[in-house]
């Protein structure tokens, strides 16, 4: 007799972040892209960590609850990902910035010194429509970056919008030296932790 197949996996990105979605990309993992309706901007907390940890937590939990507006398989097994990033000095938080100006204000802000950039990871297996196992990951990752000067700056911004990433800059996106080093998780910086999802995408047999 032959054994009954596995049911099959369903893979969904709970976000928008260009980086995330090569990452997972690069992994050969075929998945979809879920936006949800959480306003990011209204989960906010004294403790940065705890704030980035708040807002992935309420990214998968508003797809659990509503899993037909998010076209969630009620035979297959989902797994949902999310995550949030920003860097943080002290108890100071840089998310993303809301245009050009903010931008040049919040690089500013960073350059000439080392920040830590802080991804936080959740990652839940649905059986159907049922939470089975949830995992919940807090990456870390010591940035350095060099002082541009006001004319650099200004070139910097007008190349490239970076009001889509977090802290206002993407190391993958725009070939500049503005970063000179990076210790720890080179993927943590581009928002999606290898270090994090990897475990837990081979656990689930989702990649071998």
């Amino acid at each position: 007799n032959q054994e009954p197949l596995p049911p099959p996996l369903h893979v969904i990105l709970a976000s928008q972040s260009i980086g995330r979605k090569s990452l997972l990309e690069k992994l050969g993992v075929r998945f979809r892209v879920a936006v949800t309706r959480i306003d990011e901007d209204t989960i906010v907390d004294d403790d940065p960590i705890a704030m980035i940890k708040r807002r992935t937590k309420a990214k998968i939990d508003e797809i659990i609850k509503h899993p037909r507006i998010y076209a969630l398989s009620e035979e297959a097994k989902n797994i949902v990902i999310a995550a949030d990033s920003m860097a943080v000095v002290g108890k100071k938080s840089y998310g993303k910035s809301i245009d050009r100006e903010d931008t040049k204000a919040l690089l500013k802000s960073l350059m000439g010194k080392t920040h830590t950039f802080v991804t936080a990871v959740t990652v839940v297996l649905l059986n159907g429509h049922t939470e089975a196992k949830r995992w919940e990951k807090i990456e870390k990752t010591k940035v350095t970056m060099r002082k541009l000067s006001p004319a650099e700056l200004d070139s910097y911004v007008a190349r490239y919008d970076f009001t889509r990433f977090a802290a206002g800059y993407a190391v993958n996106e725009a070939p500049w030296d503005l970063v000179t080093k990076i210790d720890g998780s080179y993927t943590n910086v581009i928002g999606l932790p290898f270090e994090v999802i990897l475990p837990i995408l081979r656990k689930l047999e989702v990649i071998i």
